[in-house]
């Protein structure tokens, strides 16, 4: 499954805050190119088990985590989990990128202690390589981007636009779609900070992501060389969902009052 999310052929994924089971197994079972746990920020990341990475295999599609910090333990746990791949947050220079990326490897190579959880993957396997993303989210990352792209092991560079943008000029920078049209008000400071990123990936042989709320939002980004994107995450959606329907049912009820 890893091998698909290092190819240049668009990669669409969904986002997870809840990381709760159920939401987990309706997600992958939609079919997208991967699933993204949020340890960083999630509700509930303590739920996550070894079944849980299972069962979004069961449905190949590949799970991922973007763990809490740049620190071996929390990619390690993640990893023996039998996540598919790690996504590490707030990576600011190259020795960021390579403290990462060591995490990733046992040793003599890497950093990474031995402890599977699950017997779904042999981690000594030839063929075993855990994803790596490194997350672009700071004028330091973009001031850096060129040494943090030449990093191997690394293999995303994905921008957190929200952080970026509150770096930038201390405002999230989330809605991409009003950064692209020109409406957000650090709009020429964002697109120039992703064009970097786009540029530094393709010369160092990653590919670039964007962290999008909407398939539309998704397919901008794709316009503007980003290979990778999240395009839709639950705790959104569900909250997108339900109001849009509270809407719809008060709307009548208050056209009945009125008659």
């Amino acid at each position: 499954m890893n091998q698909r999310l290092r190819q240049s052929d668009p990669i669409h994924g969904f986002w997870s805050a809840t990381a709760h089971p159920a939401i987990v197994e309706l997600a992958t079972s939609l079919g997208p190119d991967f699933l993204c746990l949020d340890a960083q920020h999630g509700t509930h990341i303590s739920q996550l088990t070894a079944q849980m990475f299972t069962a979004m295999a069961n449905h190949d599609v590949p799970g991922l985590v973007r763990v809490a910090r740049n620190d071996p333990s929390h990619i390690g746990r993640a990893l023996d989990l039998g996540a598919s791949g790690a996504m590490v947050p707030m990576i600011e220079t190259a020795q960021d990128a390579r403290q990462a990326a060591s995490a990733f490897k046992y040793g003599p190579s890497g950093t990474r202690s031995y402890g599977m959880q699950t017997p779904r993957v042999d981690p000594l396997s030839e063929g075993y390589q855990p994803l790596c993303a490194v997350q672009i989210e700071t004028t330091a990352a973009i001031e850096n981007i060129e040494e943090i792209a030449s990093v191997d092991g690394v293999d995303w560079l994905y921008i957190g636009p929200a952080d970026l943008g509150l770096g930038l000029g201390g405002i999230p920078g989330s809605d991409v779609i009003a950064v692209f049209e020109g409406s957000h008000p650090l709009a020429g400071q964002l697109q120039e900070a992703f064009a970097s990123v786009v540029r530094a990936a393709s010369r160092n042989g990653k590919l670039a992501g964007l962290h999008c709320a909407s398939g539309e939002a998704t397919q901008i980004a794709q316009e503007h060389g980003f290979s990778v994107s999240s395009v839709a995450a639950d705790t959104s959606e569900v909250a997108a969902g339900m109001s849009r329907q509270l809407d719809v049912a008060r709307s009548g009820r208050s056209q009945d009052a009125d008659a």
